[in-house]
């Protein structure tokens, strides 16, 4: 079976501003990036709130060899969106270099938090924790392991 398991952002208003976010701190490149405005001019059945037209209805990012969904739509429109901390994103390299310089960019950003400063622990040589201005937390982690 060939498929690919991609985490979705869902981010309620602030997708556009989280595209460039991840654009300009982590080095992603945009695959393909769908505004509400764009949407309505392929399918004139699609609706949306009036102010809303630069809301992102689809994205697809690469973050170095993995993939990254973000938009602004609920994921389950029975229940209010709401930011859980019950995910995260894990971005993982054999090269501390590479987390270390990835961290340093991070966390230069005013509206970064830093949870876990990026340092050793007992299973990894540099491992740090940010949430990013858009609630999104993100683990950063030198593996040890092949995957």
């Amino acid at each position: 079976m060939n498929v690919e398991v991609i985490p979705f952002l869902s981010l309620n208003g602030k997708a556009a501003a989280a595209i460039a976010f991840y654009e300009k701190y982590l080095g992603a490149n945009i695959l393909l990036k769908k505004n509400y405005k764009e949407m309505k001019e392929m399918d004139p059945h699609f609706t949306y709130e009036e102010g809303q037209d630069h809301y992102i209805t689809h994205s697809v990012l690469e973050i170095g060899a993995n993939k990254l969904m973000v938009a602004d739509e609920t994921m389950d429109p029975s229940h209010p969106w709401q930011l859980g901390n019950s995910s995260s994103l894990c971005i993982q390299s054999k090269d501390k270099l590479v987390i270390t310089n990835l961290y340093h960019s991070l966390v230069q950003h005013g509206k970064v938090t830093v949870l876990v400063p990026l340092k050793e622990n007992s299973f990894s040589p540099g491992y740090a924790i940010i949430r990013d201005p858009f609630g999104i937390v993100i683990q950063l982690c030198v593996t040890m392991h092949d995957f």
